[in-house]
């Protein structure tokens, strides 16, 4: 009698699917400190990229800039980019902290003016709940942690740098790391997916906020208000952050100039001035920038905001967006994966074949407009 042979069981998938989402959630939390500064380059980078391409496609008197004078503009405009907003966050660190004395006063000072009007209880809980928070321990902390985060601004210049001159060797070789020629056919799709729509999402936000920053910063200097510089560079900042970014390029500026000043006009100015002229950006600028939708959910969007904000913290937010695009792309060439894409998408419908590049910026007009 022959013996029965017994195969061995196999492994659901979808238990294989939830232990490697598990090890990847473990990962990016233990490694944030070393991933975080790598995937902010891959950022730049595609910003890079996008940059090479509107300077190589600039026409002056039927001259184009070859590639590499295009490559290394880029890289010179990004890196200068990137250590000018170093400097102004380290030299509006001490007048921070210099003048958050002066903020407090005022602030006990507004506070008995309102009294009259809210009533005693409804400031004196405000009160207690400010000093609960100890706002100025908080502030006070964060100003001193832009020494490790110019640091980090400093190993990003350096990798950049360095990926940037080794752009054409990572084209070539990433897709060889593929078995056949399938395969290879099939990362290379999936390369060019993630590169147009990253990269898209980062030029129109790109300019945008920086449009959003210069007009921020001329109406904060023209008022007077402190700090105008690194509220700027906040409005820019904020213009990469889904949903709640446009609340918090407004809201800052706003009460720094209600705290600073004995009368509402620059507070009015500064709420109305720039707000109308975010709102112009944001609904007039943007939408003419947009190109085809790639069809992410917006609740998915606030999901995946909390989710890197939780495991990276601000700077998570920051990556919130261009990372869902990658993990939707990636996911959606994956079958065992590609119901977590189904669930990123709007309405399911994933389409394998076209590059669908524009609902980054979509998503990012309607944050900041609402």
């Amino acid at each position: 009698m022959e013996p029965v042979s017994k195969e061995p069981a196999s492994v659901p998938i979808w238990f294989l699917t939830m232990v490697t989402i598990a090890l990847v959630i473990c990962a990016l939390w233990f490694g944030r400190g070393f991933l975080m500064p790598l995937a902010i380059t891959g950022l730049l980078y595609i910003l890079t990229s996008a940059l090479v391409d509107k300077i190589q496609h600039t026409s002056l008197m039927g001259w184009s800039p070859p590639g590499w004078m295009a490559q290394l503009l880029s890289t010179v405009l990004i890196i200068g980019a990137i250590i000018l907003l170093g400097l102004v966050a380290s030299s509006s660190a001490d007048d921070v902290q210099d003048a958050l004395p002066r903020y407090q006063e005022r602030f006990s000072v507004l506070s008995e003016q309102l009294e009259g009007f809210l009533g005693p209880k409804i400031v004196t809980s405000t009160q207690q709940a400010i000093e609960q928070a100890d706002v100025g321990s908080w502030i006070t902390s964060a100003m001193s942690g832009i020494g490790g985060a110019l640091s980090t601004l400093g190993l990003i210049t350096l990798y950049l740098a360095f990926l940037t001159g080794e752009r054409l060797a990572w084209a070539a070789k990433l897709p060889l790391l593929a078995s056949t020629e399938e395969e290879t056919r099939r990362a290379k799709k999936v390369l060019a997916r993630i590169s147009d729509g990253v990269k898209q999402y980062m030029w129109v936000n790109a300019v945008t906020s920086s449009m959003s920053g210069i007009i921020a910063f001329c109406i904060f200097s023209w008022v007077g208000l402190d700090f105008a510089p690194l509220l700027a560079l906040t409005v820019f900042i904020a213009g990469f952050i889904p949903n709640i970014g446009a609340f918090i390029a407004i809201t800052l500026p706003s009460l720094v100039a209600l705290i600073q000043f004995d009368t509402l006009k620059p507070f009015l100015i500064v709420l109305f001035g720039y707000g109308l002229a975010d709102q112009f950006i944001a609904n007039v600028i943007q939408p003419k920038m947009q190109g085809r939708s790639l069809n992410l959910s917006t609740f998915m969007v606030m999901v995946a905001l909390t989710f890197w904000a939780t495991v990276w913290g601000g700077m998570g937010a920051f990556l919130a967006i261009p990372m869902t695009v990658v993990i939707m792309v990636v996911c959606a060439e994956i079958s065992a994966m590609r119901w977590i894409a189904v669930l990123l998408s709007t309405d399911g419908q994933l389409s394998q074949e076209k590059t669908d590049v524009g609902d980054l910026k979509k998503q990012s007009a309607h944050s900041r407009a609402g």
